[in-house]
């Protein structure tokens, strides 16, 4: 079975900024990837802009998330977060929602800039 992964997107309208600076993380990050499938649909409406890592554990994309969150806030931006295609919750404006931090709770001590 393959090693789950920890995917982190745009969940608001996605632009050329958000891609941009998700580019970056994934160049910051170790073995992380990056993805943008273009416009999509009429009008462009459509875009899935994101960032992944190869996580057997949420604790392994603890880097990717905080680096996440600082675009995530930069931008005032929401970002749906999935460890092993489960949804675990949002970061919103570069803080976790409710369901995110209860994921995230368990790890103990989480780095700035939660």
């Amino acid at each position: 079975m393959p090693d789950p992964y920890l995917v982190l997107f745009v969940a608001d309208r996605a632009e050329d900024d958000h891609a941009t600076a998700l580019r970056g993380v994934a160049r910051g990050v170790p073995e992380a990837g990056f993805f943008d499938d273009g416009l999509d649909g009429p009008g462009g409406e459509e875009r899935t802009v994101g960032t992944y890592v190869r996580a057997r554990e949420l604790r392994d994309g603890l880097a990717l998330i905080a680096a996440v969150a600082t675009i995530s806030r930069a931008f005032a931006t929401r970002f749906e977060v999935q460890h092993d295609e489960r949804i675990l919750g949002f970061l919103e404006s570069g803080r976790p929602d409710a369901a995110l931090a209860a994921e995230l709770r368990p790890l103990g001590d989480i780095p700035e800039p939660f």
